[in-house]
């Protein structure tokens, strides 16, 4: 299985060399929505399904199929465990890219899957001092805790009102619709908003936005993103910010609400392309 910098190297070679993905279809279905996401470059094809319905448990399934196009073999690839992996190592590839702050503490809202993958990209790929979590359920919270402890960390749940000077990343892993964080964090945070995926979803305060740096995966999520809606500033994608562009902020805020072309960076890492 690749690492998590390995799933990030394979993010940037994408978004530099280019491949093909038109925006995702979101069908509705009874209780929830149906996403088909495609991708394609010279030697990948794939398409992702996705199905989310908020009131079932999981809450979201996923599977993946790929052709390699060399010799027309398929591959079935698990859904969840691609798409976890390769969120966590794009918000890692946008921190070693944009982070003004290298090294401290992590501090995660939304303790679920995703959350705990960030866990382990940024444990990778920074030298964190200690771990902050908070999230609704409370044997998430303890499994959160138990795993960041496990990796050497230590670890505890966020009660405070205000994010602790020392915290250098942030990262909000949920579904929710309105704001999980105050409206202030330390000067220099990198914030990666990973769980908001709809125009009326908005895990950062509208203050926060407008003092940040703003950054997104694709220029899809200024469409996708509820954050994103109604600003009126450049927000650079990371494509840009690879080739060296950059945004003016207090601290710096990717925002990501995933694209096909992460799947097929992840695809074609898992098959050693």
């Amino acid at each position: 299985m690749p690492t998590y910098r390995e799933l990030a190297g394979a993010i940037r070679e994408v978004l530099l060399r280019g491949a093909v993905a038109p925006r995702r279809q979101v069908l509705p279905i009874p209780g929830g929505s149906f996403l088909v996401m495609p991708a394609a470059d010279q030697e990948v094809v794939l398409c992702k399904l996705v199905t989310v319905e908020p009131q079932k448990g999981p809450a979201v399934q996923a599977e993946v199929w790929a052709r390699r196009l060399s010799d027309g073999k398929v591959f079935h690839l698990p859904g969840e465990e691609l798409t976890r992996r390769r969120t966590a190592a794009l918000s890692l590839l946008a921190a070693e890219t944009l982070a003004l702050r290298r090294e401290g503490a992590l501090l995660v809202v939304g303790p679920g899957a995703v959350g705990e993958a960030h866990l382990e990209a940024f444990r990778e790929g920074f030298p964190l001092t200690r771990v902050l979590v908070r999230g609704r359920g409370r044997e998430r919270v303890e499994a959160f805790l138990a795993k960041a402890r496990a990796l050497g960390l230590p670890a505890e749940e966020w009660r405070g009102e205000g994010v602790p000077e020392d915290v250098a990343f942030v990262v909000t892993a949920t579904p929710s619709p309105t704001p999980v964080l105050p409206e202030r964090v330390p000067e220099g945070v990198f914030l990666a908003a990973v769980g908001s995926f709809r125009p009326e979803m908005r895990e950062v305060p509208e203050a926060l936005v407008r003092e940040a740096a703003l950054y997104c995966d694709t220029e899809d999520a200024l469409l996708e993103a509820g954050e994103l809606q109604g600003v009126e500033r450049p927000v650079v994608s990371l494509r840009e910010a690879l080739l060296g562009r950059r945004s003016e902020g207090r601290f710096v805020l990717f925002k990501s609400v995933g694209h096909a072309l992460f799947d097929l960076a992840a695809v074609r890492a898992y098959l050693g392309l």
